[in-house]
């Protein structure tokens, strides 16, 4: 086969990591009959092999070489990618083009990963461009459910998220060992929640969906004073203990900068064929949205097989499910919401 041929169709390829293609940041040039040079943007060895891989995919026989880029090669890539804005630019256009939803509630365990996982999901089945925003700085455990092992990408001072079936993740998980604990006070942790935000590279996402940390403490503070506005829904399930902390929650999001989307109930029930089962009692999701006088999304039930792929870090499998479609109604409901009208910013001292 042709080596322009295979250059003309690896430069269609997505450059791990950076949303764009070889082609597009000219970084793919044929050297000679059996030899590419590929411009390494990262000076990461595990990017480099993931070139190789894409190139041995389309001729096993060619040879790849990398070369170091220019300061023009950077300049031109950085606009390209967004890397060029200031803090100050990137803070000022945060909120255009994209929707941020936080998850929330009072309390821990009630599935606020695993529903933002799986909302992730379903929005980018169908079709948008989807990036999570692991804000449990203390608790993080999205990138072991979706299988996110790749770290974030450095680049020109501005960092790519982690990619995993077309999401874009960024997560604490990333930049901790796991044995260490995450031992933060207030204004560590508003610091790590503006890295997340405005460093990272969320490029054209349509979508960003915050897993927010227990309670209403300083992340929830930082996300306000940061963000001109942001979206909450609040997840709670059956039982009255969790929904009363949850509307603690609720209470918090009217506040600040947030308004409520709605109310999710999590593990409302168990399916057995056509019969249900409430280990956690019924009605608390009604009650919760009854109080916050705010729309009761959808119920999930409690699912096994999302447990267990979750612990497999094989969550993006459960779109094959046939109970998936609950996912995608709780979704659906969520888009026809839409954005509320932008209550009055509150400053937070």
């Amino acid at each position: 086969m042709n080596i322009k041929y295979i250059c003309m169709e690896i430069g269609k390829l997505f450059y791990p990591g950076f949303n764009r293609s070889f082609e597009e940041l000219s970084s793919i040039e044929v050297k000679n009959e059996n030899l590419i040079e590929i411009t390494d943007f990262t000076d990461i060895e595990w990017v480099r092999s993931a070139i190789r891989e894409l190139i041995n995919e389309q001729n096993s026989d060619i040879e790849v070489t990398f070369k170091e880029p220019t300061e023009e090669d950077i300049e031109k890539v950085s606009k390209i990618v967004g890397a060029d804005k200031t803090p100050d630019e990137a803070k000022n256009e945060f909120n255009t083009g994209k929707r941020i939803i936080g998850i929330a509630s009072g309390k821990g365990g009630v599935g606020k990963s695993t529903i933002t996982s799986l909302l992730a999901l379903a929005f980018s089945e169908q079709g948008k461009k989807v990036g999570i925003l692991d804000a449990d700085i203390w608790g993080f455990s999205i990138p072991k459910m979706l299988g996110a092992k790749f770290p974030p990408i450095p680049f020109n001072n501005r960092i790519f998220p982690s990619k995993i079936n077309k999401l874009n993740v960024i997560s604490m998980e990333y930049f901790v060992k796991q044995d260490e604990a995450v031992i933060w006070r207030g204004p560590m942790l508003h610091k790590a929640i503006e890295q997340f935000l405005y460093e990272v590279l969320w490029q054209d996402i349509d979508v960003l969906l915050i897993d927010m940390p227990p309670g209403t403490g300083d992340v929830s503070i930082s996300l306000s004073q940061f963000l001109n506005f942001y979206e909450t829904i609040i997840l709670t399930t059956p039982q009255s203990n969790a929904t009363v902390v949850a509307e603690r929650a609720g209470i918090m999001s009217r506040k600040v900068n947030s308004s409520i989307i709605g109310v999710i109930e999590n593990m409302s029930h168990i399916e057995l064929g056509d019969s249900k089962l409430y280990p956690f009692g019924k009605g608390g999701g009604e009650v919760l949205s009854e109080n916050l006088k705010v729309p009761l999304i959808g119920q999930l039930p409690l699912i096994e097989d999302v447990a267990k792929l979750s612990e497999k870090g094989r969550l993006n499998d459960f779109i094959k499910d046939d109970l998936f479609k609950n996912v995608l109604d709780l979704a659906e409901s969520i888009n026809k919401i839409g954005p509320k009208k932008k209550p009055i910013s509150l400053k937070v001292k």
